[in-house]
């Protein structure tokens, strides 16, 4: 499950013309090390009552079973409940991806992963991330395969 939230179970992407344009934002800014690193960016996002979720990878063009880098932004549902703040949710989401990006660019050996939850403010609005190694493709096939069921909270197990 890649929720922030565990109440979070139901979820509907994120409009697809809004993905496919921060992709293509994100491939044309980073084309220089895109090229260099035979990688593209791909983005996700789902749409859950609680929060939304947006996650960007990068992955490799040439082996699938390339670990990624992958950025995955979470924003309270309160931030997207008029179209106001979504808008702003949204241009804020495309500001820190920037920002982790030229991070993760500007050293040759980058490797500072958190795969826990982590909050950040950005033009004083809190936001969660994590960076992970994750395949979110892949996740998000075998969640359709298992279905809503099979994630259960640590306490029920």
């Amino acid at each position: 499950m890649l929720a922030r939230k565990p109440i979070s179970k139901t979820s509907r992407t994120i409009p697809q013309e809004w993905a496919e344009s921060l992709a293509r934002l994100l491939n044309e800014t980073y084309k220089k090390e895109c090229e260099k690193d035979d990688k593209y960016f791909d983005v996700y996002g789902l749409i859950y009552s609680e929060e939304l979720l947006v996650v960007v990878s990068y992955l490799s063009e040439k082996d699938e079973y390339l670990a990624p880098i992958t950025v995955l932004l979470s924003c309270d549902g309160e931030d997207m409940n008029s179209e106001e703040k979504l808008k702003e949710t949204q241009k804020n989401y495309i500001d820190i991806v920037g920002l982790f990006f030229d991070e993760i660019f500007s050293e040759d050996e980058w490797n500072e992963f958190t795969p826990h939850w982590q909050e950040v403010t950005h033009k004083h609005k809190n936001y969660f991330y994590k960076i992970t190694r994750e395949n979110v493709a892949l996740t998000i096939e075998a969640d359709k395969l298992l279905g809503p069921d099979f994630d259960q909270d640590e306490e029920e197990i």
